[in-house]
């Protein structure tokens, strides 16, 4: 078809979906005229034989060519009026569409929801990456049933070697594009329902290090040292207390910049979250009541506690002192204005560096972490969830991580297995020695830690350097190195 056909039958799709009332499938009349017309230029376009106007028996007529076998046969068409007769022609021709078609439809419908934009990214990444341009995305969307979406379904799986997280992530844009059709009266039934595919084939999960997911103790120490460092060479440094609040609310980053002086009751020291900032695709990030949402979890009232009325009064000064006021906004740039998500994670990054953690952790990790020590304190998952606004509980347990018990865990089997490898008390000419590495080089780099001042030796050197002192382990230590024990043959 011809770019100018495309653009009509585009057209035309949206006007019947906008306007089409889901309730008893009736178009209103101007709009119908409207569909009419379009539907007429776009045929003539197309639809080569001639309409009759109505016979003996008042029927529109026209004639059209389907292909089976090979051979082209005609076949008639008739209708009582003609534009029901330009509704049969255009549905022989166009159709409802492709499921590619409705996706797209479905799509414009999702950036009307207020929805994060990464959100919206990641599903048009799954669909790009998954459904975009294949056979089952080209086809007529009343064409597809449950069996031809499972053949699809068990080639990404086989090709693409997903996990059955991934797996399910790409049944929901099927499910919703099928609905979307559904709802608009373009298929009798969403063939979703329907559909069965095993996940045995699929890619098991890489389960995440907990390590990388929250911030261990000393991080934590590591990174409020840093803070502190920051306000004493800009006093007037809001981002940084920030910061240091979700240290202590394990808030989403998006509702820590959308926090107002209003939300606060000094009286009971509590806070109030009821909005959130949401990144838009294009422009500025906007603000979300969370009482709109669709869960009512994320408006909840938590408990600031001594050290959050602290953080917060004086953020309230260093506004009073500077003359920021933006709406009420608790967290001001330099510029007097709100602060925005990518300003507070932009700090995170630069202060983890600063403090040696390296990769850099996220404000999610923070979060994690907070619910991690709030769990091991209290045991109270539905404490948690309330805590963190969540709806679902299986998504607090994803924010538990066991960092002490994995710890003891390793522990006990090195204790268990010690000794298996290690060579008689009478060898001779061994001789115990204490090094450091980084996992990532140890195949071939070592280090002397032998003085503060270690640097690169020659694995075939390494008996030189006997012992280690304790500012040569705590250099090592606080540099990301693994200390251990390393046995070897003495010349």
């Amino acid at each position: 078809m011809t770019a100018r056909q495309l653009d009509l039958i585009s057209k035309i799709r949206s006007l019947k979906i906008v306007f089409q009332d889901c309730d008893c499938g009736i178009i209103y009349p101007e709009v119908s005229t409207l569909i009419s017309d379009m539907q007429s230029k776009l045929l003539d376009s197309i639809h080569t034989s001639s309409i009759l106007p109505p016979n003996s028996r008042g029927m529109w007529r026209t004639t059209v060519y389907v292909t089976k076998g090979g051979k082209k046969k005609r076949r008639d068409i008739c209708a009582k009026t003609k534009e029901a007769l330009l509704d049969k022609l255009y549905d022989f021709y166009i159709g409802p569409g492709t499921l590619e078609d409705m996706h797209t439809l479905w799509a414009m419908q999702r950036k009307e929801e207020n929805l994060a934009s990464a959100t919206l990214q990641r599903e048009r990444q799954r669909w790009d990456k998954y459904l975009a341009g294949t056979d089952l995305a080209k086809k007529r969307i009343d064409e597809i049933d449950n069996f031809l979406i499972e053949a699809h379904l068990l080639k990404i799986v086989k090709e693409f070697s997903i996990t059955a997280k991934e797996l399910s992530e790409i049944k929901f844009l099927l499910r919703k594009t099928f609905n979307y059709a559904f709802r608009h009266r373009m298929i009798p039934a969403n063939p979703m329902s329907d559909v069965e595919v095993n996940t045995t084939g699929c890619a098991p999960a890489q389960p995440k290090i907990s390590e990388t997911r929250v911030y261990l103790s000393e991080e934590i120490s590591a990174i409020q040292n840093e803070i502190d460092t920051e306000l004493r060479e800009i006093p007037h440094n809001t981002t940084a207390l920030a910061i240091r609040l979700l240290f202590v609310l394990g808030l989403r980053v998006g509702e820590l910049v959308a926090l107002r002086a209003s939300d606060l009751n000094w009286e009971n020291l509590t806070i109030h979250i009821q909005r959130m900032e949401q990144r838009a695709e294009k422009g500025k990030p906007i603000l979300v009541n969370h009482t709109k949402k669709k869960s009512p979890y994320g408006n909840r009232i938590l408990p600031l506690g001594e050290s959050g009325a602290a953080i917060i009064w004086q953020v309230m000064e260093i506004n009073r002192d500077c003359g920021f006021q933006d709406e009420d906004f608790l967290f001001l740039g330099e510029n007097g204005q709100r602060i925005h998500i990518r300003a507070v994670d932009n700090r995170i990054r630069k202060l983890c560096t600063r403090a040696g953690i390296i990769p850099a952790k996220s404000a999610h990790d923070i979060r994690r972490t907070v619910a991690t020590r709030l769990y091991c304190s209290t045991h109270d998952i539905e404490l948690v969830r309330k805590f963190l606004g969540h709806s679902d509980v299986q998504t607090t347990w994803g924010y538990i991580v066991d960092i002490d018990g994995e710890e003891e865990d390793r522990r006990k089997v090195v204790e268990a297995l010690r000794g298996i490898a290690e060579p008689s008390a009478g060898s001779s000419g061994n001789t115990i020695n204490t090094i450091a590495f980084k996992a990532k080089e140890a195949q071939n780099r070592l280090y002397d830690v032998s003085d503060p001042a270690y640097g690169l030796v020659p694995e075939h050197s390494l008996h030189e350097y006997v012992g280690m002192s304790e500012s040569g382990l705590s250099a090592a230590q606080k540099t990301g190195h693994t200390v251990v024990t390393h046995l070897f043959q003495a010349e």
